[in-house]
């Protein structure tokens, strides 16, 4: 019982040390502090899928009523916020080139006609392709607008009994892209803070000379990555918390599973991130080398997590390579956890492969400390 409390003073020794390495310095205390809720708060209102202020040109061969009511009809909507009429394609042409506007409609002169006989009118929709998202969503937009400008007007045939469509959409309502956002970036800031403490804990002391003591210390590999990783999760958790107040009392974010369960989901995401950090760090001897090991390990990361794309779009090699990605099963988790209150097998479906990833890394790093001990 002694040599276990004393083991256990040895470690805690070690974490009030690391402790005073990431504290003292002001410079880290406002990284620590500040960064996290800024990005955060940036990015949520920066980073729109959203597409509501379309400019849009528009070249009407036809000019009569049917055209003009059909351009009415899009400068209602609230997704184009400017429309500029062209008289001619070169004219059009040019302010498309120019990137004055990424759209642009050509109505032929029998639109009206074609209309009144009950055909289906044949508009042009130029998009510029140089915005492939974008021009995706606005193509959407504006075939919609003409689908309805179709039905309503007068001589078109329709069916006698219109279907309605009554669109429910669940865990979003209202289908508020700041809560995918916000709840995607906190795992992406968490990752970052969590891998850059861990990435630079060991190289530092190395490029120090303090790492060697370190060594020759009574304390083993095991107790060593202890002493490492409780400060760096202990900081990711205080900025983890700093984003959740922020989430819940800024962005009114639900946590449908309950904090508690999103606290505990959240340590072993961030264990597996420590080993991958101190697994970087130990075979790094500067903190030259870290910082690039870190932004290696995290360009990868972020494409293949499901972030930007969905891993469902991808091809089969790179979805394999999401399996052995953290960000992939804290993006399931923390959608599930926020929005969905996920069941238990669900829980453990994900938390499990993240408890390998973790115990697999921390495992590499303890071996190469013990490596650098022998």
């Amino acid at each position: 019982m002694t040599d276990f409390i004393a083991k256990c003073a040895a470690v805690w020794a070690l974490v009030i040390k690391e402790f005073q390495m990431i504290w003292s310095d002001p410079k880290n205390r406002a990284m620590i502090l500040f960064p996290p809720l800024l990005m955060l708060t940036v990015f949520a209102f920066a980073a729109t899928f959203e597409v509501n202020s379309i400019s849009m040109l528009i070249y009407d061969k036809d000019h009569t009523p049917v055209s003009r009511a059909l351009i009415d009809k899009i400068a209602n909507t609230p997704y184009v916020k400017h429309i500029d009429f062209v008289n001619n394609p070169q004219e059009l042409q040019q302010k498309i080139d120019t990137e004055q506007a990424f759209v642009a409609l050509t109505i032929p002169e029998n639109f009206a006609a074609a209309t009144y006989l009950g055909k289906s009118p044949t508009v042009q929709l130029i998009l510029d392709g140089r915005k492939s998202n974008t021009v995706q969503v606005v193509s959407g937009y504006l075939t919609q607008i003409f689908a309805a400008f179709q039905y309503e007007t007068n001589g078109i045939d329709t069916p006698q009994i219109p279907i309605k469509v009554q669109v429910r959409n669940w865990f979003n309502p209202e289908l508020n892209y700041q809560w995918y956002i916000v709840i995607s970036f906190m795992g992406v800031l968490v990752t970052v803070m969590m891998l850059a403490i861990t990435a630079l804990s060991v190289a530092q002391e190395k490029e120090l000379g303090t790492f060697e003591q370190v060594l020759v210390s009574p304390l083993k590999p095991f107790q060593i990555l202890i002493g490492k990783t409780v400060p760096a999760i202990t900081v990711a958790y205080l900025d983890f918390t700093i984003m959740l107040i922020a989430g819940h009392f800024i962005f009114h974010i639900p946590a449908e599973s309950g904090y508690l369960l999103i606290y505990a989901c959240i340590f072993v995401f961030l264990l597996s991130i420590a080993g991958i950090g101190l697994f970087i760090s130990t075979i790094c001897n500067t903190q030259q080398q870290a910082i690039f090991g870190v932004f290696a390990f995290l360009a990868p990361t972020f494409l293949l997590s499901g972030f930007i794309t969905p891993i469902e779009n991808m091809p089969m090699l790179l979805q394999k390579f999401s399996i052995v990605n953290p960000l992939t099963y804290f993006f399931r988790l923390a959608r599930g956890l926020f929005l969905k209150n996920i069941d238990a097998m669900t829980i453990w479906a994900n938390v499990l492969p993240l408890l390998i990833i973790g115990l697999c890394t921390l495992s590499f790093a303890a071996w190469f400390f013990n490596k650098r001990i022998n």
